[in-house]
C-alpha cells in the first residue's frame, strides 16, 4: 500500500511538471516569489508563466523620486511654447514666490517640492520610478514618469479642473508602460479618473497632455473656511506582461481652500497665502499715491498695510463708519477742504474697513499728492504729526470712491474673510 502512494505521488508530481513546462513554466519559477523587496515602494508580484516572470521578473515595483533639473527642463520646454507664459524665472524671481504667477508657471519653479502653489492656481509635481525585480532583489528594468497637475482656481466658483500632463523619461530593459491616474479629496467631491478611466501608452521621452481631473467643494456657506486635501493613486504596468500586473502609487497633493462667507457667491483659493489688494497710481491717481506715501513715510512700526504689517479686514458697516467719522470729521482738528483740490474728499490710510483704521484725525499727517505730469506726483505735507499713526489726503472725489470700490472687489475675488490680513501693493 505505501508503495502504491508513492506511485501515485510520483505520477502527480510528474503530470504538474508536465503542465507547468506546456505552460512555459519551471517548476522553480512556479514557486512563490520571496517577500517583497525593501525600499522598493508599493511592488506587485508577477504572474507565473507571464512574460514578464519568464524574464526573470518576480515583482513590478512603483517608488516616487524627487523633481531633477531634466524634469524642469522638459517642462520649461514645453511651457515655452506656451503664448503668454514665463518658461523661466523673471527678473530672477522664481515662479513659486510670484503670487501673480499661473500654473503653467508654477510648474516651472526650481522649488524642491511636490507642490508649488500661490493664492489662486497650484502645481503639482510627482516622479515615479516603475521597476522590474528579480527574486534575488535586483532591479533588471526601470522606467521614469513625471506627472503634474495644474489648476487655477475661480474664487467665485465651487469646482475646480486639474489639467494633467506626463513625461516619460529614461527607460531601461522597459519598453513601454501604462497609467491610469486617480484622485480622493477631503471636503469635496472627486470627479471621474483620468482619461475616462482608462490607461495611457508611454515609450521613452513621450508626453501625454490630455488628461484631466475635476472637483467640486462641499462648502456652500457659513461656518469656517473649509480645507480640501487632495491625494492622487497611480496604477502602472507594462504593456509586455500577458497577464496585467499593476503596481500601485499613492501621494499627498495640493489643498485647497473653500469659503461661503465673502461676497454673496462661494468660491475657492488654491492657499492662505496673504492675500494682496493691488492698486496702481495710473488707474487710482492720488489715492494709490497716498497710501505708497504712507508705507513709505511713516515710523516702520506704524508703516502698515506691508507684508510685515499687513491689514486686518473688518467688514462690519457700522464700525467702518464709526472709524472714517474719527479719522475725517471728529475735533478737534476735523477734515478741511483744499480748495485747489477739485472735488476735495478725505482720504484715510489705513482704510475705515480694517481694524487698524479709526484713528482721531488729528493724529494722523496730512497731506495733498500732485500730479505734476509725465506719470509723476508731488506729495505736499500739510501736518506732519510726529510718529503719526495714519495718513489723511486730500483726493478728488472720482478717484476716492474707484479706489475704495477696487479694495472692496479684490477683498472678495481674493476671499479675505473677516479678521483676516491682507497686503496693499501700490504699482505704477
Amino acid at each position: 500500500m505505501k508503495h502504491v502512494r508513492r506511485l501515485l505521488a510520483a505520477t502527480v508530481t510528474l503530470a504538474l511538471t508536465a503542465a507547468l513546462l506546456a505552460l512555459g513554466v519551471t517548476p522553480a519559477a512556479a514557486a512563490p516569489p520571496p517577500a517583497a523587496p525593501e525600499d522598493r515602494g508599493t511592488c506587485t508580484a508577477t504572474t507565473p508563466g507571464s512574460p514578464l516572470a519568464r524574464r526573470g521578473a518576480a515583482w513590478a515595483c512603483t517608488k516616487e523620486r524627487p523633481i531633477t533639473a531634466g524634469d524642469l527642463a522638459r517642462i520649461r520646454a514645453r511651457v515655452a511654447a506656451v503664448p503668454g507664459v514665463a518658461a523661466a524665472p523673471r527678473n530672477g524671481v522664481d515662479p513659486g514666490d510670484d503670487p501673480d504667477a499661473g500654473p503653467e508657471a508654477l510648474c516651472t519653479s526650481g522649488k524642491p517640492q511636490d507642490v508649488v502653489f500661490n493664492r489662486h492656481a497650484y502645481c503639482m509635481r510627482h516622479g515615479i520610478v516603475y521597476a522590474l525585480v528579480n527574486r534575488a532583489g535586483d532591479t533588471i528594468g526601470t522606467a521614469e514618469l513625471l506627472v503634474t497637475a495644474r489648476s487655477a482656481l475661480d474664487p467665485y466658483s465651487v469646482r475646480w479642473q486639474e489639467n494633467i500632463a506626463v513625461f516619460a523619461g529614461k527607460y531601461d530593459g522597459v519598453s513601454a508602460v501604462r497609467l491610469a491616474l486617480s484622485s480622493s479629496c477631503t471636503v469635496c467631491i472627486p470627479g471621474p479618473p483620468a482619461w475616462g478611466g482608462g490607461a495611457i501608452e508611454l515609450r521613452a521621452g513621450e508626453e501625454d497632455q490630455s488628461g484631466h481631473l475635476f472637483y467640486e467643494t462641499t462648502t456652500r456657506g457659513g461656518g469656517e473656511r473649509s480645507r480640501s486635501v487632495i491625494a492622487y493613486r497611480s496604477e502602472t504596468e507594462s504593456p509586455d506582461a500577458q497577464y496585467p500586473v499593476v503596481s500601485h502609487g499613492q501621494w499627498a497633493g495640493p489643498s485647497v481652500a473653500c469659503d461661503g462667507q465673502v461676497g454673496n457667491t462661494p468660491g475657492c483659493i488654491a492657499t492662505e497665502n496673504l492675500a494682496r489688494v493691488v492698486l496702481s497710481k495710473s488707474q487710482y491717481g492720488a489715492s494709490a499715491v497716498a497710501y505708497e506715501w504712507a508705507q513709505n513715510n511713516l515710523s516702520d512700526n506704524n508703516a502698515m498695510g506691508t507684508q510685515k504689517r499687513p491689514l486686518t479686514r473688518d467688514g462690519d458697516k457700522a464700525r467702518a463708519k464709526s472709524r472714517s467719522y474719527y479719522t475725517c470729521k471728529a475735533p478737534p482738528k476735523p477734515f478741511v477742504a483744499d480748495p485747489t483740490v477739485v472735488n476735495d474728499e478725505c482720504d484715510e490710510f489705513p482704510f475705515a474697513r480694517t481694524r487698524q483704521g479709526g484713528t482721531l484725525g488729528s493724529l494722523c499727517a496730512e497731506i495733498v499728492p500732485r500730479y505734476v505730469g509725465g506719470g509723476a506726483w508731488r506729495v505736499d505735507v500739510v501736518r506732519d504729526e510726529p510718529v503719526a499713526p495714519c495718513v489723511r489726503a486730500h483726493v478728488p472725489s472720482d478717484q476716492n470712491q474707484n479706489a475704495g470700490r477696487s479694495v472692496g472687489r479684490q477683498v472678495k475675488s481674493e476671499r479675505v474673510l473677516q479678521g483676516e490680513a491682507y497686503q496693499v501693493v501700490i504699482t505704477p
